[in-house]
């Protein structure tokens, strides 16, 4: 978990929904914050405004919340944990892939 603050010009990463069909995949996009709302502003610590860079075109969305993924556990007596992430997202203990919803901004990964 990220103890960084936003701050106006930041790149981030959106989370974009994708289609029911999908036409297109939820994935990240670039962005840039073009405003950090007061904490509590909205209903959420961490919202800001962003200016999204999609192949398609830009675009603005406002009180975008932050969700930095978690994987969630799932049972500690898991008999298959070797496995978990390779190359299953899921596992029948309740164990899932960490992963970021559609919607939401994170900080990027550093590679």
């Amino acid at each position: 978990m990220s103890h960084q603050k936003p701050s106006v010009g930041r790149i981030v990463h959106y989370v974009s929904y994708g289609t029911p069909g999908g036409e297109y995949k939820s994935e990240c996009r670039a962005a840039i914050v073009t405003e950090v709302l007061a904490d509590g502003s909205q209903g959420a610590e961490n919202n800001v405004g962003l200016a999204v860079l999609n192949p398609e075109g830009v675009y603005f969305n406002r009180a975008v919340p932050q969700d930095e993924g978690a994987e969630t556990p799932g049972s500690p007596d898991c008999p298959n944990k070797a496995g978990h992430g390779s190359p299953f997202r899921y596992c029948g203990c309740g164990w899932m892939e960490a992963g970021h919803c559609g919607g939401t901004w994170h900080w990027p990964e550093r590679v």
